[in-house]
C-alpha cells in the first residue's frame, strides 16, 4: 500500500531553511519556558514532596474549592489539578518543604483527609498517595539526565559505525530536537516533568531513531547502487521512496497514543500527550532535520579537504 508515490519529485532538502527557522523558534521558546517554570516543572518524582489522589462522589467540587478546604485547615501550598478523562477525581500535591516534620505519606494522608472530611464528610475517597523524598526527587532527576544523554551518545557512536560520522550527526540532531520541542510543549500545557515523562522520551527517540535509520539505509543502497550521482537528489530520491512507509507507520502510531490520551487518565494521560507530540515531531525532524544535518556535515568535509567530490563513503 502506498499512500505517496515512491517516485515523487519534491525537493525536501530546498526547505531545509525554512524548517531550521521554524525549528530554532520551536527550540527557543521551549528554553523559555524551561528556565522560567523553575522548578515547579517538575514532578513529586523529581521535586520531592506528596501526592494524594482523590475521587469525589459529587461532580461539583471544582480544583479552587478543595484548595480553599485545605488552606482552611491549615494545609496550605497545595497545587490541585483535575484529571480531565476522568470525573470528580483530582491530584493533590504538596512539596516536601512545606511538610518537614511530616516526613511520613500517612501523617499529611491523614492531614488532608480531616480537611477534606470537614468541608464534604464522606463523599470522597483516597485513591493513591505517594510520597518522595526531596534527595531521593534530585538523585532521580540527575539520573534522568543521564539516562536521555547516555541513550544519545551510543547512538550516536552505533550509527558512525554502522553508516558514517555525516549520518550519526543528523539522526542525533533530530534527537535533540524532538526531546526539547517535546519537553517544551508538554511543559506549555501544563503538564509536570515525572517517571512516565522519562520514559515517554526514550519512547520517542527509539521511534524517531528508527525512522531515521530506515531513510539513511536507503540512502546507502543507491549509494552502493549508483557510481556517480548527486548527493541533494540521491537524498530527496531517498526520502520520498520511503515517505509512503513513514507516513502510514506515524499515522498508526499517533492514533494509539491519541487513545492513550483522550481515554487514558493520570500518569497515562501524561505519558500519551507526550507521545502524540513526539509522533508528531520526530516525523518531520527526520524529513526536515536528520538529512539536511549530514548534508550539511558532508558539504563541510569536502569544502576542508579540498574536494568537489559530493559522495558520501558509507561503511558496509
Amino acid at each position: 500500500m502506498e499512500l505517496v508515490p515512491a517516485d515523487l519529485k519534491v525537493d525536501f532538502l530546498g526547505k531545509a531553511k525554512f524548517a531550521f527557522v521554524l525549528s530554532a523558534i520551536m527550540i527557543a521558546a521551549s528554553a523559555y519556558i524551561w528556565f522560567t517554570t523553575g522548578d515547579s516543572k517538575y514532578g513529586i518524582d523529581y521535586q520531592g514532596g506528596h501526592e494524594i489522589v482523590v475521587k469525589f462522589n459529587s461532580d461539583k467540587v471544582g480544583s479552587e474549592n478543595i484548595r480553599k478546604a485545605l488552606n482552611a485547615k491549615g494545609v496550605e501550598g497545595a497545587i490541585v489539578q483535575a484529571f480531565e478523562s476522568v470525573e470528580n477525581e483530582y491530584s493533590i500535591r504538596l512539596g516536601g518543604g512545606e511538610f518537614e516534620g511530616s516526613d511520613s505519606a500517612a501523617t499529611v494522608r491523614n492531614l488532608v483527609t480531616d480537611s477534606l472530611k470537614a468541608e464534604y464528610g464522606e463523599s470522597f475517597e483516597i485513591l493513591k498517595t505517594d510520597f518522595v523524598g526531596p534527595t531521593i526527587g534530585k538523585e532521580l532527576r540527575k539520573k534522568a539526565l543521564i539516562a536521555i544523554l547516555v541513550g544519545l551518545i551510543g547512538m550516536l557512536i552505533y550509527i558512525t559505525f554502522r553508516f558514517e560520522l555525516a549520518f550519526a550527526l543528523g539522526a542525533v540532531a533530530a534527537l535533540f530536537h524532538d526531546v526539547i520541542v517535546c519537553m517544551g510543549l508538554y511543559l506549555f500545557f501544563d503538564f509536570q516533568i515525572n517517571v512516565a515523562t522519562l520514559a515517554a522520551a526514550l519512547t520517542i527517540v527509539g521511534y524517531s531513531v528508527n525512522d531515521t535509520i530506515i531513510i539513511f539505509d536507503r540512502m546507502r543502497e543507491e549509494i552502493f547502487r549508483r557510481k556517480k550521482f548527486n548527493l541533494v537528489e540521491l537524498m530527496n530520491e531517498s526520502i520520498a521512496s520511503t515517505l509512503s512507509r513513514t507516513v502510514i507507520t506515524s499515522l498508526l502510531t499517533l492514533f494509539s497514543a491519541l487513545a492513550l490520551l483522550i481515554f487514558g487518565g493520570g500518569a497515562i494521560q501524561d505519558l500519551a500527550l507526550f507521545l502524540v507530540v513526539g509522533v508528531i515531531t520526530g516525523t518531520y525532524s527526520t524529513i526536515f532535520i536528520a538529512s539536511p544535518v549530514a548534508l550539511a556535515w558532508e558539504n563541510y568535509r569536502s569544502a576542508k579537504e579540498g574536494s568537489e567530490d559530493s559522495s558520501v563513503s558509507v561503511a558496509a
